[in-house]
């Protein structure tokens, strides 16, 4: 037992280490793993220890104690090698400088001015190296920071690459990420420039797949600053500058990424870029600009059901119906499971009242994406058009709680099945400025029996709405349940009068006339006769 509980408690600081690492505790982690380094005796084991602690350091952006934990590692394993699928490229990279570093023969007395001073008594690289892995404080670090700056003016292009890593190295110390990141995105692009053959481009692909990363896990700004460093290398780097638009366009500087997209088109309209163009110029508000854009997608590539999609969806918000419906058909011929082009193409054809086609589409888009409020909520509207209102209640009330818009068409469905308190309490939450809103109370509170409420609901909405037909017929409708034959004649016929009349209007007035004329036949039949005068 004794021995059990001294294995564990060995044990314990490694598991408590990586228990701290994965919930982002860095530093506790890091003085865990080395507490556990110090008391493991077993050097290959040591070694995976402090690489785990080189790892830490890492993700702390504290490159020199990485690197001073990977050179403790490799003298105690100098076989040590590392697996690249569980950890990234950048940190391979790091672990193989570190690990050549280490295999290179030490340098002998007689050279020790070559290694420490150059010629002209500046201090070497390796020498700022190690003055940066023991740098206690900021002003030490800025020190070195300027000598490598020196180094670097006076440095020969193939020496460039190693002493911009140990100005990262240090602004990461500084906490100047960003500063980092573009060098290390120049330092990337310097590298493809050495290593591509005569002749030929050279792609930073490293650069590039590390940025694409950064994009995925939304970081656009660490992403910009990566290929900020790679163009200031190589200047018209294409995949760079394509990169640096989408990057620019997550991060919302939507005029630097027009301007990075059509530098990267120059010459070179690939499809792609030119779609990343017109969502720009989409987000930017121009949007003619954005449909030159998209159409000149479908010209180069008739195929491209983005592209189709993409000018789908901006014919509809332009208004532009018959363009919208015709792309987004072609969009779905090629590709059927485009989720919003489906809801769009559904809504366009609940316009064109054909509620039995715009379900179709609905319920393919929820196929792709099931429960969907966006897509439910229409597919509600769309049962509701066709008449299916206890189905339109059951999609449109989870909808209403997940999207607002949807609330009205809640509320008509439960009014339709006769469940008109449920609809006051839905519109209870509406906004109480909604025209449509306030004359559908006013009709739930008519089939509440409740004329006199929505009479005076929609007196005060006619007195701000003069022109409003609609207003006018209910208030009329509120009237005549009241008897106020007169004035509810006097509503129905101005009702009648203005565009945008419901189509009961007239029917309705003629109603009310005859009503009225009756009412008098009544009254006069009803009335006793005068008394005889007094002989």
């Amino acid at each position: 037992m004794l021995v059990l509980a001294a294995t564990a408690w060995a044990q314990d600081p490694v598991a408590a280490a990586k228990e701290a690492y994965r919930k982002g505790e860095f530093r506790k982690a890091a003085k865990l793993f080395a507490t556990a380094a110090e008391a493991e005796g077993d050097p290959g084991k040591r070694a995976e220890i402090r690489v785990n602690l080189a790892w830490t350091y890492f993700a702390m952006k504290n490159r020199a104690k990485a690197e001073e934990a990977l050179t403790a590692a490799l003298k105690d394993s100098p076989q040590l090698d590392l697996v690249p699928d569980y950890y990234t490229d950048d940190f391979v990279a790091l672990f193989s400088r570190v690990k050549a570093k280490a295999a290179a023969p030490a340098a002998s007395p007689g050279n020790t001015p070559s290694t420490v001073r150059n010629p002209a008594g500046a201090p070497t690289l390796t020498l700022l190296r190690q003055r940066l892995a023991q740098a206690a404080d900021n002003p030490a670090v800025e020190a070195v920071l300027a000598d490598l700056h020196n180094l670097e003016i006076a440095a020969s292009p193939s020496a460039l690459p190693d002493i911009l890593d140990a100005k990262a190295e240090a602004l990461d110390r500084l906490g100047r990420t960003t500063e980092a990141l573009e060098l290390r995105g120049r330092v990337a692009a310097l590298r493809a420039v050495a290593q591509a053959a005569p002749g030929t481009s050279a792609v930073p692909l490293e650069a590039l797949l590390e940025a694409r990363r950064l994009l995925a896990t939304g970081h656009p700004g660490d992403a910009e600053a990566w290929m900020h460093g790679v163009l200031t290398a190589q200047p018209s780097c294409v995949p760079a500058l394509e990169v640096l638009g989408e990057a620019l366009l997550d991060g919302g500087k939507l005029d630097e990424a027009y301007s990075a997209l059509k530098t990267a088109l120059l010459g070179n309209e690939k499809p792609d870029l030119l779609l990343l163009l017109g969502e720009v110029e989409e987000r930017r508000g121009r949007l003619p600009g954005a449909r030159d854009a998209f159409r000149r997608v479908v010209e180069l590539d008739p195929g491209n059901d983005r592209a189709w999609a993409a000018l789908g969806l901006l014919g509809a918000k332009m208004g532009d119906v018959a363009a919208a419906r015709e792309a987004l058909d072609k969009a779905l011929q090629a590709n059927g499971t485009l989720f919003e082009a489906r809801v769009v193409r559904g809504e366009i054809a609940l316009a064109d009242g054909q509620p039995a086609l715009a379900l179709q589409h609905l319920q393919r888009a929820l196929q792709v994406k099931p429960d969907d409020p966006w897509a439910s909520g229409w597919e509600g509207v769309a049962l509701l058009s066709s008449g299916n209102t206890a189905a339109a209640v059951e999609r449109l009330r989870p909808a209403a709680a997940a999207d607002p818009r949807f609330a009205l068409a809640l509320v008509e469905a439960q009014r339709r099945t006769g469940k008109v308190e449920d609809a006051l309490a839905t519109l209870a939450g509406a906004k109480s400025d909604d025209p449509v809103a306030t004359l559908l109370r006013a009709r739930c509170l008519l089939d509440a029996g409740r004329a006199a409420e929505a009479e005076a609901a929609l007196t005060e909405f006619v007195a701000a709405n003069p022109d409003d037909a609609r207003a006018h017929y209910l208030l009329g409708v509120a009237l005549h349940a009241q008897r106020k034959w007169n004035a509810a004649e006097r509503e129905l016929s101005r009702a009648a009068s203005l565009p945008g009349a419901p189509s009961g209007a007239k029917e309705a007035l003629a109603q009310v006339e005859a009503t009225g004329a009756a009412q008098q036949l009544l009254d006069a039949a009803l009335t006793p006769p005068a008394p005889a005068p007094h002989r």
